[in-house]
């Protein structure tokens, strides 16, 4: 095992850890709290904001900062960040996250310097990404602007959620979920696909003419992204709601410019695409629950967040780490079961996390439907993640990604 051979290999190792972590942790309190099997303990932290910091920065930029420091050089055809550099920087984001556990026992202040510590770690890869992007050339740079400014929200949200537990701090942890979403996680998942599946397209099907890409479209949809980040602060929910059914039509009309029927005979292609398809559907609800708080109606709670977070995030992060492990270490790039195993459990829990905020849907349920979300991820996801890790942990097989 090279743990440091290239960047993915570790922080995909932590990514897969760390998801199974939160998600097992976060079924665990469930259970306490709403199926009533046991009186869950008193944590340091609100137990939705822990949640959403362990998915959004604890889990996604394990994968996001593997992928990215793995691929910038390739896009900009020019040197990696140093070994040391991502090496350093993986071990402070590991002992920062571990002392974010250690502080549901510690106390709060743990939880805050842990955030810290993890800010740092990042900042200092973000760093070496960002001199990547330097040292490139300019028509080499264009569309990856936007991964240096999400990238920075990122750093910026871990900075914000450890700022807001301060104790006397006025600031809401919530607040730090919003930017580490709508800043740093879902556009920069876009700028992913849309820099890398009409690619991955191409590179399987014989004659598809890849649609010319418009390195503005990325800026764009973060743009839109952070309006509604904006917008849901100020409660703007009639204007809010026309934007998002505006970004909804925008994803889905990517889908249909890239997707060729073809694409159903290949599985690995499939499972990026059906992962895609959940950024408009996700964004369709959030217009519906705006619409309905504009009408003075209730909300749809998290479901459209879920939709987001579960849906889209986690099913296009089992997607590309599928590819690039199997890519990266030599094997042929194609789909398994234990990828649509893990597919379809999280498109399961997806649904269920849903019908969970739709209060006609929850009550047919013995228990609130959300209860059962985490589990049926962590069933699906435990097979998947435990031979994808047995991949990275072996002799490293450089191959075309």
């Amino acid at each position: 095992m090279r743990l440091f051979d290239a960047p993915h290999i570790a922080y995909f190792l932590g990514g897969l850890t760390q998801v199974l972590l939160a998600l097992i942790l976060w079924a665990l309190w469930l259970l306490g709290a709403f199926a009533g099997l046991y009186a869950p303990p008193a944590l340091p932290v609100s137990p939705v904001a822990l949640h959403g910091f362990l998915m959004i920065y604890g889990v996604f930029p394990f994968f996001v900062l593997g992928f990215l420091a793995t691929t910038f050089p390739r896009w900009m055809q020019t040197t990696p960040p140093t070994r040391r550099a991502y090496r350093d920087a993986f071990a402070l984001r590991v002992a920062g996250l571990i002392l974010v556990y250690a502080g549901l026992v510690l106390g709060d202040r743990a939880v805050v310097l842990g955030a810290v510590i993890m800010a740092v770690g990042d900042a200092r890869l973000v760093a070496a990404l960002v001199g990547v992007y330097r040292r490139a050339r300019e028509t080499a740079r264009r569309g990856v602007l936007l991964f240096t400014w999400t990238l920075t929200a990122e750093v910026a949200g871990l900075l914000l959620y450890a700022a807001a537990l301060w104790r006397g701090s006025p600031l809401s942890p919530l607040i730090a979920i919003r930017v580490g979403l709508f800043g740093f996680l879902i556009p920069t998942l876009f700028g992913v696909s849309y820099r890398m599946i009409p690619f991955f397209t191409a590179s399987v099907l014989t004659g598809y003419r890849r649609p010319l890409a418009n390195p503005q479209v990325p800026m764009a949809f973060l743009a839109a992204t952070a309006s509604h980040a904006l917008l849901a602060s100020l409660g703007w929910h009639a204007v809010l709601a026309a934007l998002d059914l505006a970004i909804a039509a925008a994803a889905w009309y990517h889908l249909v410019l890239w997707f060729r029927r073809d694409v159903m005979r290949h599985g690995l292609l499939l499972l990026l695409y059906a992962g895609y398809a959940w950024l408009g559907i996700g964004f369709a609800l959030y217009a519906a629950s705006n619409a309905r708080l504009a009408m003075g109606l209730q909300a749809l709670g998290r479901g459209p967040l879920h939709a987001l977070g579960i849906g889209f995030a986690l099913s296009l992060i089992v997607a590309m780490a599928t590819r690039v492990t199997r890519g990266h270490s030599g094997r042929p790039l194609a789909s398994d079961t234990l990828s649509w195993v893990a597919l379809f459990g999280i498109e399961i829990a997806a649904v269920l996390r849903i019908a969970a905020s739709i209060p006609a849907l929850d009550r047919l349920a013995p228990y609130d439907l959300s209860v059962f979300a985490a589990p049926v991820a962590i069933a699906a996801l435990l097979p998947w993640a435990t031979r994808y890790a047995a991949m990275l942990a072996t002799t490293h097989r450089e191959a075309s990604s």
